[in-house]
Order: structure tokens, then sequence, then C-alpha cells
């Protein structure tokens, strides 16, 4: 705040405020003076809010968060008050500013909460590993009871189902299988398509806020010889990414090392998206992890290392890990296997 020179932040996205105050809702909005802080909600969060906020002094409203906030402004004279332009849509702001009018001078920035939240602190990390853990256990129980009639929506609704046993409060995203050629669609979604070849398995876990990410490559049954070539190129390229993490290397550099294993290879025009990307809160959040990041890795930063391969007509395959930044180097903080074979899980 006094880098920008602003007196208060209004914060709305969910994840920021969950990370300031605990607050575990859907509806809340949060404004930050320079010596007090405020959460507003609605009469639907009013037990949950007085149960879980913490640090702040809460306010229901009635008509909209504008209501609660001019009650709070009036005594602060008109102020500037930051917000993030990526949470906040743009009819918002103009409502906002209607209603703050001689209130508020309100200003975009970018960045908000995320340079914080990037770095993990040892609570956050206990909850990451748990749902790590969760989605592990799911993951080999699932494969283990496979059959040759199992579809795409059967794998990825049992493992969805497993990980709620194991105590999931939900699923991180929706969960990817694609099996065969349908391995060549990143984001799939899961088929009535029978198992068969090499099948992309994407799936994450959320639980106390904060979420999973990983990616395993299963042959089932025949695998075409390039499929098998190339996950062996993407367990390479992982590893180059592996050796080129620690505090203050550029997230681009690390894209660069696993690119241009796959691009040696012959395959770089079968690897288009960025290698990895920051796990949290959020499932997709800093640090970014692709060739056009200058950001620089951090004591503490949690971030995917995804490398993959995808080929029109024959099919892809995905590795996918976690990894937490330490002061020596990587931690991978995934434990599955990372090979095709399903006896491997």
């Amino acid at each position: 705040m006094a880098d920008w020179k602003l007196e208060g932040l209004l914060l709305t996205r969910m994840a920021d405020i969950r990370y300031i105050c605990g607050f575990s809702g859907s509806s809340a909005t949060v404004l930050l003076l320079r010596r007090r802080g405020y959460f507003l909600t609605d009469s639907r969060y009013r037990e949950q809010s007085a149960e879980e906020v913490k640090g702040l002094e809460v306010l229901i409203y009635r008509e909209g968060p504008g209501e609660g906030l001019r009650k709070i402004l009036d005594a602060n004279g008109k102020i500037g008050l930051g917000f993030d332009p990526e949470a906040v849509s743009y009819a918002e702001v103009l409502s906002l500013r209607g209603q703050l009018k001689g209130k508020a001078r309100l200003v975009p920035f970018k960045g908000s909460l995320a340079s914080l939240r990037a770095r993990k602190d040892a609570g956050e990390l206990e909850k990451i590993r748990r749902c790590i853990e969760i989605a592990e256990q799911s993951f080999r129980e699932v494969v283990a009871g496979l059959g040759s009639d199992t579809t795409e929506m059967e794998l990825a609704f049992e493992l969805d189902m497993e990980a709620r046993k194991r105590g999931a409060d939900d699923r991180a995203f929706d969960t990817i299988v694609a099996s065969g050629p349908r391995g060549a669609l990143v984001h799939a979604q899961p088929s009535t398509r029978k198992l068969r070849g090499a099948t992309v398995v994407d799936w994450g876990v959320n639980h106390g806020g904060y979420n999973s990410d990983t990616s395993r490559t299963l042959a089932l049954g025949r695998t075409p010889t390039v499929l098998r070539k190339a996950h062996q190129i993407v367990l390479e390229a992982q590893e180059r990414a592996l050796e080129r993490i620690k505090p203050g290397a550029r997230a681009g550099e690390v894209d660069a090392a696993a690119r241009e294993t796959v691009e040696r290879a012959g395959f770089g025009l079968n690897f288009g998206h960025g290698l990895g990307h920051g796990v949290g809160l959020e499932v997709h959040e800093r640090p970014h992890v692709s060739g056009g990041s200058h950001e620089t890795l951090e004591e503490g930063m949690v971030f995917t290392v995804e490398p993959g391969i995808y080929i029109p007509g024959e099919g892809g395959v995905r590795v996918e890990d976690m990894v937490l930044v330490k002061k020596q180097g990587p931690e991978l903080l995934t434990t599955l296997p990372r090979g095709m074979d399903p006896s491997d899980y």
C-alpha cells in the first residue's frame, strides 16, 4: 500500500480473502486500511464468518458490499483504494465508483496478494502434502481395480469418489482421462471410450482449501512405439527441469531446460503448453513456469513440472509432479512412480 501510495486495498478474490482471514465461504469483500481491516458479507454467512474470520472486524450488509464500504469510508475522507483488475469486472468497478463517489478513488494494480501466496508456510505445506497423499492413495486404489471394459468416464468417477472417501473436500478441477488418440487432447473431457493404449490421467484433490495436481500416463494394452518413446523423452525433460530449480533461478529458464530436451528429440511442435504453474489455494497461481515468464523462483514456492508430448492421430503423454523450492534445490512432493505400466502402482 505504501509503494502504491494507497490508503486501502479492496480484496474480492476468494482465495485472497481465505489467505488473509480464514473465511471459506463463497461471497465476501475485504477492506484493508493502514491500521484496520474489515470483512464484509451478507446475512447468509453471519454464523460462518463469526466462527472463521480472524483479525478483521466483521460487517454484515443487506444491499451489497457498496453499502458497507460507504459506512466505513464515511469517517476516513476520500482515500486511494486499490483493487485487483483481474478479480473485479469492469461493470463492478463502474458500480463501485458510483457508490463510493466522493469517498474513494479506485486504483487498479497488479499482484494483489499473489506474491505473498506464492511462498507457502509450514501450515500451508502440511495441507498441500495431505492433498497429495489423498490423491495418490486414490489413484493406486483405482488403477488396481481397472478392468478391460473400464471407460474414461468410469475411471474419472471412481477416482473422484475414492478421493472423497479418503477425506477430500472436493476435486481440485474436472478430472481429465484421455485414452488412445484422445490423449492428444490436452484438456480432454472423459468420454465413454474404453481405456486402450496410452491413457493420460490428470487429477487433483481439494482439502482444507488447498489443492494438488498430478498427471500420469498409463499403457493399457497395445501402445504405439512412438508414444512409449515420447514418454521416455518427457521423463528426461522433467529431470532436466528439476536440475534447474533453486532459489534465484528464472522460471523461464526451467521451462527452457525441459523444452530443449523435447525439441532435440524432434517433438518440439508437440509440446505447446507451459511447463508448470503454482498450486495452492488456487490450482493455477504464481509462479507461472513458462517460456515467457520472468519470475524468479523463491524458497517456499510450490508448482507443477508437467512436460507433455501430443501427437494428433496417435495420442499423448504427460507426466506431472509437484515440487517445493528449498534452499538446496527442489523437493519432489509427489511420490507416485512415473512409469507407464499399471502394475507399478
